[in-house]
């Protein structure tokens, strides 16, 4: 009976070193996940550190781009016209029979 009780303890004994073996190297990978961790919060932080006052500068930016745009439309309208003005004129000047009839029609309209 003695045998039988020592060979239990040892058992138990043996049992517990290798649960505190499995818990030891459990803490030792919770602690190297935890530093991992840490180290990604912390190059993260690094990274995004200035982020909110870039995306304000830029959208500044942005704003700045769009009033520059609405106040060169109207510009672009009468550059546009100019242009289709010259290129009619142009076509005039380079097509005589063209030129001759826009004549014709123009002093037909003037004599009715």
């Amino acid at each position: 009976m003695l045998i039988a009780v020592i060979v239990l303890n040892l058992a138990i004994a043996l049992y517990g070193f290798y649960l505190t073996w499995q818990m030891w190297n459990l803490r030792r990978t919770f602690s190297q996940a935890a530093d991992a961790l840490i180290l990604a919060e912390q190059n993260t932080h690094h990274v995004l550190n200035g982020a909110p006052g870039e995306i304000e500068r830029r959208g500044n930016g942005i704003r700045q781009l769009h009033q520059n745009y609405r106040a060169l439309e109207p510009k672009l309208q009468q550059a546009q016209k100019a242009l289709a003005l010259i290129g009619m004129g142009r076509s005039l000047m380079l097509n005589p029979g063209l030129n001759q009839r826009l004549r014709k029609s123009a002093t037909k309209r003037m004599t009715r």
